[in-house]
């Protein structure tokens, strides 16, 4: 009998978080909220793709000074006039 009455009010827990959770989301999705949110999201892509290209520029000049590219191609440039 405790366990019925135990699992009962478990039961009745998890079905009013899940009723006040599924609430929550219904509010998110509501059209103004859903266009917030691509906003949103596509402004984190755009930041993303940015930083990203910035740091492969920035990559790129470290491993040219490394190599010594730069060096080279304007040597070869210089011998080639």
């Amino acid at each position: 009998m405790i366990k019925r009455i135990l699992w009962f009010v478990i039961g009745t827990a998890v079905g009013v978080y899940a009723v006040t959770r599924l609430k929550k989301r219904a509010q998110v999705l509501a059209p103004e909220s859903l266009q917030q949110s691509a906003e949103k999201v596509a402004s984190a892509i755009r930041h993303f793709g940015d930083e990203v290209r910035a740091g492969m520029a920035e990559r790129e000049t470290e491993l040219r000074d490394a190599l010594g590219i730069d060096t080279a191609d304007s040597t070869q440039r210089e011998g080639d006039r």
